[in-house]
């Protein structure tokens, strides 16, 4: 599992979900901080990659 703290550079491009909150998605390029998530959750997880490096 692929995960990204909120404020830290996203390690891997594709679909990412609040830690806990799987209805909640958003795309996310590999490079862009990651941003704040709706209910305070702490970090991200990877849903589905895009294949980015």
């Amino acid at each position: 599992m692929t995960t990204a703290k909120v404020g830290e550079k996203c390690p891997k491009g594709g679909v990412w979900s609040p830690n806990g909150n799987s209805k909640v998605t958003r795309s996310i390029g590999i490079g862009n901080v990651m941003p704040p998530t709706p209910n305070g959750e702490p970090y991200w997880v990877l849903v589905t990659p895009t294949g980015d490096r």
